[in-house]
């Protein structure tokens, strides 16, 4: 059983994060109905417009939003909805995806006239906290903060600025309520920033903004 233990342990030290979800095929442009997003990719909780341009299609037609969320399984409505305007220009905003998701509009004509597709991808949302921002040479400071949607389990880097860029200085997980605490002791100035591993198909990393810890 220990052996068994121990081979699994290296497994799990080993194993690296997902790859990278891709979209699904995409729908065929259409120049009579075109569609853009303003981000392909965006962090949780923030929003996105779609728009476009229209030809043939009557100023004043009603453009709705259909969502394909991962896993992929087909377009529904989403409830958003836009109109052509004279110039035949669309706008629609205040989209908010929850996962990686493709989009597609569907103009309200006879038949309905729908577009290709876009797609947004979706970063985990991290906050970071510290318990002391100027602590004394040697103290040890708690990071802290949370990871949205709920990833529980998945891997927090703790990361510090170096002259070639971020590096790892230790880590902990998410706990099942998708916070992470995590105590360092800090011997000088430093900034540092927190990256969770989303290790799944439905969100990339996420990233927090970055702090500056002064010690005097």
């Amino acid at each position: 059983m220990k052996k068994l233990s121990a081979a699994l342990a290296l497994v799990l030290v080993c194993a690296g994060p997902a790859v990278a979800a891709k979209p699904p095929k995409g729908g065929k442009p259409n120049s009579n109905l075109t569609i853009k997003a303003s981000a392909t990719s965006v962090t949780f909780g923030r929003t996105v417009t779609l728009s476009g341009t229209t030809k043939n299609v009557p100023a004043g037609t009603t453009v709705e939003v259909q969502q394909n969320p991962y896993p992929y399984a087909g377009f529904k409505p989403t409830g958003k909805t836009g109109v052509v305007d004279p110039s035949g220009n669309y706008s629609i905003a205040g989209i908010t995806p929850q996962m990686h998701t493709q989009y597609k509009v569907t103009a309200k004509t006879s038949p309905p006239t729908d577009s290709g597709t876009v797609f947004v991808r979706v970063r985990l949302r991290v906050s970071f906290g510290v318990s002391d921002s100027t602590p004394k040479k040697g103290q040890r400071v708690r990071f802290f903060g949370t990871a949205s949607p709920a990833h529980p389990g998945k891997p927090v880097l703790i990361q510090k600025k170096t002259a070639t860029g971020y590096k790892t200085v230790t880590r902990t997980t998410l706990s099942s309520t998708s916070k992470y605490s995590k105590k360092l002791r800090i011997r000088s100035r430093g900034t540092y920033r927190v990256v969770v591993q989303s290790v799944d198909q439905d969100h990339d990393n996420g990233t927090s903004r970055s702090r500056t810890l002064r010690v005097h």
